[in-house]
């Protein structure tokens, strides 16, 4: 038997001139609808606080508050109905969930950083996503192509732009709830959700606990005594330089080049003015954009190689519950451990390759895994300092590879609570010396997406970007025992 869920499909599309425009202007029309509703909704807040008027509430805290305003605001704005009532109505949304989020992080109901109030659009920056919700409202598939509607002109007769679709093959036989329409770096694409059967869970009974960190991605340890450890992706720091040469180069231009006046509907001047960037601020931030998204698309295969290699050798992968939350002494300490680090998606990535492999994901709790010995039990009082590597118990006089140790204690309580709830077939753990390390790898996966197992000490030499562009050509490399 299957386990239905769902999974994304995401298509590029083959868009011609004039379809491009009535879908950027389908987006502008979105754009506009999202900041006016969170102008309004500002508007109710102050009012709110002045008067306490539970019908406010109503209005801006609940899901469709906002969204019920819409048929008002189309006999104000007549241009309205020229969008489909589903991306109108998922502008709404977006900006009910939003506010919601803020009151969640105001009253402590939402994890991380805190949440401010939302803040207006620029649709210049990001392209306003067209998104139909319901199955077959508003889109209509046949073949490789993709029928959108949209609103009603001055006729009163419904509009509709045809585009193509790329791959539109992996649609056959797919059940689709609803699709997204998204513009990156003058592309096109049609993000399908479609459903999928998962299989269930597989019995259990090779686990890897990884500690994750910021010397390495993570140090796992797993139930046959192999340790390895993982290599941080380095290459993102060469990016990161280079994002900021662009963006230094992008601050120097003139931003403001030429005013426009904005007209109305009837050609007379508003008293509005909007100001065209230069062609030499236009080219670099056209680079820029072109290297974040090169930078984001490296990432994420990074994390699914990474992902699929773990899951093709473990029955399960438990990982440690850290995730960097604005640490670090310095700001280039503080930039490294929260922009660089990929810990929190690559969890993500876990679970979700889990689920459609049939494999299992665990997060256990990292605390005092550290400064606990994996043989004796006994804890470090004073913790282990983070530049300290190695150490020796006091107790038994074991000597701990820092992250090796931690991750063995991980590894401990996943097998116990596995065991609880009766999902592995692996004995239990009872004390440390049921576990001794006989082996150890070191793993480095490169933004190619080729994976090479390496020696420790010569994994450093192979993250650097000039070893990196010769090694961009092969595709195997055999596995070399660490001891």
């Amino acid at each position: 038997m299957d386990n239905k869920g769902c999974m994304a499909l995401k298509l590029e599309c083959t868009v011609e001139a004039d379809a491009a425009c009535i879908l950027d202007g389908q987006s502008k029309i979105c754009n506009w609808s999202y900041n006016h509703l969170l102008e309004e909704a500002a508007k109710l807040k102050e009012e709110f606080i002045k008067t306490q008027d539970p019908e406010i509430v109503k209005t801006l805290y609940t899901e469709r508050g906002l969204r019920d305003l819409l048929p008002s605001l189309k006999d104000d704005h007549g241009f309205l109905r020229l969008v489909h009532s589903s991306p109108l109505k998922n502008a709404a949304l977006r900006v009910s969930a939003a506010i919601q989020a803020y009151q969640d992080s105001r009253k402590g109901r939402r994890k991380g950083n805190k949440t401010g109030w939302p803040k207006f659009r620029s649709w210049k920056k990001h392209w306003f996503s067209l998104f139909y919700d319901e199955p077959n409202k508003g889109f209509k598939v046949h073949n490789d192509t993709l029928t959108l509607s949209l609103g009603t002109g001055m006729d009163g007769k419904r509009r509709r732009v045809v585009i193509k679709m790329q791959d539109a093959h992996l649609l056959l036989g797919k059940e689709i709830r609803n699709v997204r329409i998204t513009k990156t770096l003058g592309k096109f694409y049609a993000i399908f959700t479609v459903t999928k059967l998962f299989p269930l869970s597989k019995p259990i009974t090779k686990v890897i606990a990884l500690d994750p960190n910021h010397k390495n991605l993570a140090y796992g340890v797993d139930t046959d005594g192999q340790a390895l450890e993982i290599a941080t992706p380095s290459w993102i720091k060469t990016y990161d330089k280079r994002l900021d040469e662009l963006t230094s180069k992008r601050a120097r231009c003139q931003r403001k080049s030429k005013k426009i006046t904005l007209l109305d509907e009837q050609g007379n001047p508003t008293g509005k003015v909007l100001y065209q960037s230069s062609r030499r601020w236009e080219r670099y931030n056209q680079a820029l954009q072109k290297a974040l998204h090169k930078r984001r698309e490296q990432i994420k295969t990074f994390m699914y190689t990474l992902a699929n290699a773990l899951y093709t050798r473990y029955d399960c992968v438990a990982i440690g519950d850290y995730t960097p939350h604005g640490e670090g002494i310095t700001s280039m300490m503080r930039r490294a451990m929260n922009n660089r680090s990929v810990i929190g998606a690559w969890k993500h990535t876990l679970a979700w390759v889990a689920l459609k492999s049939g494999k299992s994901f665990v997060e256990f709790e990292e605390k005092n895994t550290t400064r606990t010995c994996s043989q004796c039990q006994k804890v470090e009082e004073n913790g282990i300092p983070v530049s300290l590597r190695q150490w020796c118990c006091a107790g038994c006089q074991t000597v701990h590879i820092r992250d090796e140790n931690a991750a063995i204690n991980g590894l401990r309580k996943t097998l116990r609570d596995l065991s609880t709830k009766g999902k592995g077939e692996t004995p239990l753990l009872v004390s440390g010396s049921d576990l001794v390390v006989q082996q150890r790898w070191a793993w480095c996966v490169f933004p190619c997406g080729v994976q090479k197992t390496l020696q420790r000490e010569n994994c450093n030499k192979y993250c650097n970007t000039r070893k990196l562009k010769r090694e961009r050509g092969s595709s195997r490399s055999s596995l070399v025992n660490c001891v």
